[in-house]
């Protein structure tokens, strides 16, 4: 086999493998996007949520943007262990997905974080579920 045919094989296996793999990610993703904004948008005190989900080779990250409407910390905080809880209790949220790193009020001026929480690192999921106890369905 000549050289010229041996790379075009290659380029025709690559792609054909990398094309289903970032095909069944960008569903991932958009499921993500969904679930997560979905089970925020659940609950009371909750302004807005949006997502930003990325999924390649069986990884990938989990941004979050929430914002809530609290008169102080202590009521944002509320606000957010509800939030983690839903997540925990949504079967279509997976358990290895990070929650967001905080919820903040529209002008910026009350930030809560997962440390707030009492967690040491931004939770995963599943890690939300242990600590409450959750089994999502």
């Amino acid at each position: 086999m000549t050289r010229g045919k041996r790379a075009w094989w290659l380029l025709a296996l690559i792609t054909g493998v990398s094309l289903p793999v970032s095909g069944c990610s960008t569903g991932v993703a958009a499921k993500c996007k969904k679930a997560f904004a979905a089970a925020a948008m659940s609950v009371d005190g909750v302004a807005s949520a949006t997502w930003d989900c990325s999924e390649q080779f069986g990884g990938g990250w989990q941004r979050g943007d929430v914002v809530v409407e609290a008169a102080d910390k202590a009521a944002a905080i509320v606000v957010m262990e509800a939030v983690v809880r839903a997540f925990a209790a949504s079967p279509d949220i997976e358990g290895r997905w990070s929650t967001p790193q905080e919820c903040k009020t529209r002008d910026r001026s009350i930030i809560v974080s997962a440390g707030d929480l009492g967690f040491r690192a931004v939770p995963t999921v599943k890690e939300v579920r242990e600590r409450y106890g959750i089994t999502p369905g």
